[in-house]
């Protein structure tokens, strides 16, 4: 801790700033004076974090800084995320008694306006209240998102949703990096994917929500140690990331949200993001999922059920074990464009045919279907590109009862797969074989 700060918070300061406060107020964290370290500046001509993000516009962002106190008890600490319509922030709970260390919190304040759907974050704290009450004995409630709080911020006449979680330590993509190969092994994959499958029957069977966005972003691994948050944020106090001043006056802040390896065991996720969930009890269609997570039967706009997000765990899975994607070959980070007749001529190669039943279901089946069920536009993934041969990282019983697995969910016809109840039974979650 600096000696400014150290100063600051010493008991003669302190009777000076709070003497005409509450009596209890004397009893909670106070708030850190202005860091007296010098960001450095970022080229104004360049774009960084949300900036980059489709449909940006500085004006739909609330303008946050880093020292701000936000609805009279949180103060920002540092940037921990972004998004096309938020972005996250590490803050003290000044609300903490001070015999208790620092507590964090991690407060997503949303744009006013979403690239996809109206009321967007509104819809997002409607299901975290759904899904905190339904069931809390459920297995699978502790690794679902859970909302500590929620208030409005005003800024030019715009009102922006904050909502206040607990933080997070990193996203299951960034997780696998510290993996030998980027790639997390089998053995502790399947735990893995144990809670993932408790947390999605949580959200059908208890809550009937959809998540709609399941993908390695969207699940977030748990901080294992508190402390690695109160040292980010003295950090950041100290020594202040680059910061970007843009001539409307707005700061576009980096990202510190790298905590490096993890200290002790970790490991413990949590599905997050329900800005674009829907609930399953009443008929769905439309686009959801991204590109190359994104179901056969939401390509065909023939509706959607909870299965979809099923198909989306499914194609995750190879992001995690074998380190790259599943439909590499038309993820548009990759190729620039994504193809939606060459995602389907993949799902083809990996699955035989589209069947007729879901064909004829789809409202867009014509763009890609001939009307004897032969694709138009059709491409030809190599001919490794079936279950035995995407499979390098796992062998001999343990890739037969993975494939086994991965097919209970890679299937054409929705209601053919596998729910996630089924699925926590699979052989392949609980066979125990040497990590290669």
């Amino acid at each position: 801790m600096s000696a400014y700060l150290a100063e600051y918070l010493s008991g003669e300061m302190a009777g000076m700033k709070f003497r005409t406060m509450g009596p209890l107020s004397i009893l909670k964290h106070r708030p850190w004076p202005p860091s007296p370290a010098v960001a450095p500046r970022l080229d104004v001509n360049q774009c960084f974090e949300e900036e980059n993000t489709p449909y940006y516009h500085s004006a739909h962002f609330y303008p946050t800084r880093i020292g701000e106190i936000l609805n009279n008890r949180y103060q920002v600490v540092t940037k921990i995320g972004y998004g096309t319509s938020s972005t996250i922030w590490l803050a003290r709970d000044l609300n903490q008694w001070r015999c208790f260390h620092d507590k964090y919190v991690a407060v997503k304040i949303s744009t006013t306006e979403h690239h996809s759907r109206q009321n967007a974050a509104q819809n997002e704290l409607d299901i975290l209240r759904h899904i905190a009450r339904a069931n809390p004995h459920h297995k699978g409630w502790h690794f679902n998102r859970h909302l500590l709080d929620t208030f409005t911020l005003n800024h030019d006449s715009r009102i922006h949703l904050a909502l206040v979680s607990e933080p997070l330590r990193e996203p299951l993509w960034m997780y696998q990096r510290r993996f030998v190969g980027d790639v997390i092994p089998s053995g502790i994959l399947k735990v893995t994917v144990q809670m993932i499958l408790e947390a999605l029957d949580y959200l059908h069977s208890e809550c009937h929500i959809i998540h709609t966005d399941l993908k390695p972003d969207n699940v977030m691994v748990k901080v294992e140690d508190p402390s690695i948050l109160d040292e980010s944020a003295k950090d950041e106090y100290q020594h202040p990331l680059p910061q970007k001043l843009c001539p409307d006056g707005h700061i576009t802040y980096l990202s510190r949200n790298n905590y490096g390896p993890p200290q002790k065991t970790a490991g413990i996720i949590t599905i997050t993001d329900f800005d674009l969930a829907v609930y399953g009890d009443k008929p769905n269609n439309g686009c959801i999922q991204a590109e190359i997570y994104r179901a056969p039967e939401v390509i065909l706009d023939a509706g959607f059920s909870y299965s979809a997000d099923i198909w989306s765990l499914g194609v995750m899975l190879w992001d995690l074990l074998e380190g790259r994607k599943l439909f590499k070959d038309v993820d548009p980070v990759q190729v620039q464009e994504y193809s939606e007749s060459g995602h389907l001529s993949h799902i083809t190669a990996l699955l035989g045919p589209a069947p007729d039943a879901l064909l004829s279901n789809g409202r867009r089946t014509g763009r890609f279907y001939t009307t004897d069920g032969h694709l138009k536009y059709p491409t030809a993934p190599p001919t490794s590109f079936n279950f035995e041969g995407l499979l390098n990282n796992i062998r001999s019983e343990d890739k037969t009862l993975f494939i086994q697995f991965i097919r209970r969910m890679l299937k054409w016809h929705p209601e053919d797969r596998s729910t996630a109840k089924e699925l926590l039974q699979d052989p392949w979650l609980s066979a125990d074989f040497d990590d290669f």
